[in-house]
């Protein structure tokens, strides 16, 4: 709760910092975020290295590299990206608005990895795809949803739901806001489900509902080596609610609260179209 605490502090910080620049800002960034002004593509690729828990909702943690991968028009700096954001394919843009494309990809888990895991269902390599819509209220102010749908692993839907608030000091990018994820039964049952190995399941997979999964927040800083290389570090905190949080795993092996910590790296390159 004291990272929720810290992380609820720096947002107010941000706010109240951003908003002193704010009518400064509006002019340009009005002119930035116009169909007029839409430049070439820009393609930004990475690597992150996470410390995370070993599976949501568990108390072992582990470190876990992931891909950077997000593909968009206009000017570059304009747009906010975060570090837990979606692969993100930016299609259609205007005045302080852009949707497209959101993908995540979903990792194969068994019980092979962690004790914990022994008779629950050991979800497949799979993919979510959808879209996702930010929007952009002040010039320091992001609103962000994705919507996307499971394949292989799980056939449910997921919503992310972002907000957060941010400023560029120099060299340096700093954002925070909180976060919520809604998310269909069968996702909730696919990570969360158990089957007879645990007592009471009666030897069938337990019901669950869809719902809110999971609240949080994050806070990150990024160091704007160039105008197209970058490092980041971040911190996330996230709580899982609903029946995700009455699972086994959760009660009996793990905790309802996790903490992420995680850096990257990403270069974004100009495709001259």
């Amino acid at each position: 709760m004291r990272c929720l605490a810290f992380l609820t502090g720096l947002l107010a910080c941000l706010a109240l910092s951003s908003t002193d620049r704010a009518f400064a800002q509006s002019s340009d960034y009005t002119t930035l975020t116009s169909p007029q002004s839409a430049q070439n593509w820009h393609l930004t690729l990475g690597a992150g290295l996470r410390y995370q828990p070993d599976y949501e909702g568990s108390n072992d943690y582990m470190f876990r590299a992931r891909p950077i991968i997000s593909l968009g028009r206009g000017v570059k700096s304009t747009w906010w990206s975060a570090e837990d954001d979606a692969i993100s394919i930016g299609f259609f843009s205007g005045q302080a608005w852009r949707v497209g494309f959101s993908g995540d990809i979903l990792w194969k888990r068994n019980a092979s990895t962690n004790v914990a895991l022994i008779g629950m269902p050991e979800p497949k390599f799979g993919v979510e795809a959808g879209g996702f819509v930010e929007f952009y209220p002040t010039s320091w102010l992001r609103g962000r949803v994705d919507l996307r749908r499971g394949f292989v692993t799980h056939d449910a839907l997921v919503a992310d739901v972002k907000l957060e608030a941010f400023t560029r000091i120099g060299a340096w990018s700093l954002g925070a806001g909180p976060r919520m994820r809604i998310a269909g039964a069968d996702y909730v049952r696919t990570y969360f489900g158990t089957y007879g190995g645990w007592p009471g399941t009666g030897g069938l997979l337990q019901r669950f509902n869809a719902g809110v999964y999971s609240v949080g927040a994050i806070a990150q800083a990024t160091y704007n080596w160039t105008d197209k290389f970058q490092t980041t570090a971040y911190v996330e905190y996230k709580h899982l609610v609903g029946d995700a949080a009455k699972s086994p795993i959760v009660k009996t092996y793990g905790s309802r609260d996790s903490i992420t910590l995680g850096i990257s790296a990403s270069y974004a390159f100009d495709l001259g179209f």
